[in-house]
């Protein structure tokens, strides 16, 4: 275990110590960005099938009401009274009763008001999800760096926890020629299999609490402007990364420590670079053209979080076209 891990700390020591005397540190400026908004169900991501949810004018997440409820175990019936269209939903615990254009919605016999009214929007109902989720009994919590509403239970499960299969390593072996120490886990054994994620699979148990992987390209006066950095959010640890390239190696990545940056919230964003001037330098890769993320086919994990150890954590690269 302490030679595999020597090893890796010695290469993070020289990439850092080389990457930091060839940038200056600049403080990160944000960008702004408009976001999807999502709702995770015990900390999983509702898929929705056509109509999305989305914020409203008085910040209120609006979804469409059927599908939400019924994932929440309730049953949706409607009924139409002169010209008001009212809506019930129905646990064994709780009732709720609203009417399409009304703010107003009466729960468990207690009428209760929220900013925004029920409406119909691309032939769905759409509601505020607070009304939902409060008027059903659950938890409900906003989280305004990601823009997702948490429902229930906000602990993620870990990569051995979703089951998904695992796979032989030996198509990806070939990748690593150059440096087998990277096959190897902190025990120095090498990896058997792959564990294949995607970018939906977030939020995740790693090396530490990952909520989610993207790519970020800084718009500013830096000299970070123009360059793309696969950025990932945790709550503090953050594995390293494999990029496994089109070129036939891997390239192994660590976090630059001078563009982490804190959110409001106490978690973190980390961002590793695409491309990176020591893969010439110290490993003595010579790259025709500089690397981008178009040149990366796979993206690895450096986590222990399967329980055996032994399989390394892949996932397809996302915004490869």
């Amino acid at each position: 275990m302490q030679t595999n891990l020597i090893k890796k700390t010695v290469l993070a020591v020289l990439a850092s110590s080389f990457i930091l005397s060839t940038i200056p540190q600049i403080p990160v400026k944000a960008a702004t960005s408009s976001k999807q908004v999502e709702v995770l169900l015990n900390a999983r991501k509702m898929a929705f099938p056509d109509a999305k949810p989305f914020q409203d004018e008085n910040s209120a997440v609006m979804v469409p009401i059927r599908f939400v409820s019924e994932k929440l175990g309730a049953k949706v019936g409607y009924e139409r009274v002169g010209s008001k269209q009212n809506i019930t939903l129905k646990t064994d615990k709780h009732s709720v009763t609203m009417t399409v254009g009304s703010s107003t919605a009466v729960i468990d016999d207690q009428s209760k008001t929220y900013d925004s009214k029920i409406i119909v929007k691309q032939q769905r109902t759409y509601v505020p999800l607070r009304l939902v989720s409060e008027g059903l009994g659950q938890e409900v919590s906003w989280d305004q760096i990601s823009k997702w509403v948490w429902i229930g239970s906000e602990k993620p499960p870990t990569v051995e926890e979703l089951g998904l299969p695992k796979t032989s390593i030996d198509p990806y072996k070939s990748f690593f020629s150059r440096k087998p120490v990277l096959m190897n886990n902190l025990n120095n054994e090498p990896y058997k299999y792959v564990v294949k994620i995607k970018s939906t699979n977030f939020p995740l148990l790693m090396s530490g609490y990952v909520y989610g992987i993207d790519l970020y390209t800084f718009h500013d006066n830096s000299a970070y402007n123009g360059r793309s950095y696969i950025r990932v959010r945790t709550t503090d640890i953050s594995p390293n990364l494999y990029l496994l390239t089109n070129k036939g190696d891997v390239r192994y990545r660590y976090k630059r420590k001078e563009l982490t940056k804190k959110n409001s919230d106490g978690t973190f964003y980390h961002y590793y670079g695409v491309y990176s001037n020591s893969d010439e330098e110290l490993e003595n890769i010579k790259d025709a053209k500089q690397l981008s993320i178009q040149d990366i086919k796979y993206i690895g994990f450096d986590s222990s979080s399967t329980k055996d150890n032994l399989s390394l954590i892949l996932m397809d690269n996302p915004w490869r076209k």
